[in-house]
């Protein structure tokens, strides 16, 4: 009788330590997934964030040449479509403008960076170009940058200028 008791309490004793180590290994594991998706969530704001800089860099410099185009375009009558012509304008690390005039009365630029290849930035003064979705080239959008994810707007404005 003195055997019954000591097996009974060694079962037992081992049937709660193989579900106490059960519940620790699932504990363990929604532990570690809250773990690795809070570093998900802050790796995806850290990103948008940077997005949000560059983007930020992108209509900055955009502002820069429309006060730039608009200071020639008071001394000479005309908008020009190179950057060399606009010499106090300095674009930061990274930054790529190209800039389109179809007249002496209206330019338009597109700006890109290096960090965000499939976004780029628009600003049109004068006669919008006419691959802008039509909100875009509403009245109240002329020398406003304006960001867009994708390329194809950049090749269509380029076929028509």
């Amino acid at each position: 009788m003195a055997g019954g008791p000591t097996g009974g309490t060694a079962a037992s004793t081992s049937s709660r330590s193989a579900v106490l180590f059960s519940t620790r290994n699932v504990l363990i594991g929604v532990a570690a997934l809250i773990v690795l998706i809070a570093i998900l969530m802050a790796g995806r704001y850290r990103s948008g964030s940077a997005r949000r800089g560059y983007e930020s860099l992108l209509t900055t410099s955009l502002d820069k040449i429309v006060t730039a185009e608009e200071g020639l375009y008071y001394d000479s009558t005309r908008y020009v479509a190179s950057l060399r012509a606009l010499p106090t304008v300095h674009l930061p690390s990274g930054v790529h403008v190209t800039l389109f005039s179809s007249d002496r009365k209206s330019w338009w630029g597109v700006a890109t960076h290096d960090r965000l290849p499939a976004h780029h930035c628009v600003v049109w003064v004068g006669v919008a170009p006419p691959s802008l979705p039509w909100e875009a080239r509403a009245p109240e959008n002329e020398t406003r940058p304006l960001c867009f994810d994708d390329k194809a707007t950049i090749a269509a404005q380029g076929k028509h200028f």
